[in-house]
């Protein structure tokens, strides 16, 4: 199985989720929304350092995303790969539309970008929950072999404004999962994928038809 988190990088949590996955020695991937890259790139570049993912979550989060067309898919990943790129020196090739919302525009957009749309199969609905014990028992009982496991590192954006629940649910979810015979790899080792390319290889293709400048 592979972890991922949502929504940072944020100051408040991500270090310290960080810190409990290194206890562990359990990678994971961070899908870091851009704006907040920029405000935090301290924390990218650590996730970084320790092996960790860093993928595309869009620039902003905005709820407006899911009513937008090609254009403002188009910027929205590409400012964000910027963001990422100027840290790490490679732009990511995976990312995950914030609630995890697609419409056919996005489709178009990563086929343009040569990116991969990456969901969950389970998820503890943590960006809403105060209960450690809760999120544990969605996950846990409910991953499968191969499977995609979605948490939040990040506050706000719509959900709450506090992670004590993910941090203390976190050590309990790898323990479990263990018991449970499961190993944790890296998402990309689990979708067998690059995970990373130069900057700009794709994001500044132009566009193939005339509706992906709307």
């Amino acid at each position: 199985v592979a972890l991922t988190f949502d929504d940072g990088p944020d100051p408040k949590s991500t270090m310290a989720i960080a810190r409990i996955l290194e206890e562990h020695g359990v990678p994971a991937a961070f899908f870091v929304v851009g704006d907040r890259v920029k405000a935090h790139p301290e924390i990218v570049r650590a996730l970084h350092e320790a092996g960790h993912l860093v993928c595309n979550h869009t620039q902003t989060h905005s709820v407006s995303f899911h009513f937008s067309l090609w254009g403002r898919a188009r910027r929205e990943l590409r400012a964000c790969n910027r963001a990422i790129a100027s840290l790490i020196g490679k732009e990511p090739t995976l990312f995950r539309s914030p609630q995890g919302i697609k419409n056919p525009a996005l489709g178009d957009v990563l086929g343009e970008l040569d990116m991969t749309a990456v969901g969950w199969d389970v998820r503890g609905l943590d960006s809403m929950s105060d209960d450690a014990a809760a999120i544990e028992r969605r996950i846990v009982p409910r991953a499968r072999p191969g499977g995609v496991i979605m948490l939040h590192d990040g506050t706000g954006l719509g959900g709450r404004d506090d992670r004590r629940a993910t941090l203390e649910a976190l050590p309990r979810i790898i323990d479990g999962l263990r018991a449970r015979g499961f190993r944790f790899v890296r998402l990309d080792e689990l979708l067998e994928v690059d995970p990373y390319r130069a900057p700009s290889e794709a994001s500044s293709r132009p566009s193939a038809t005339p509706l992906a400048t709307v």
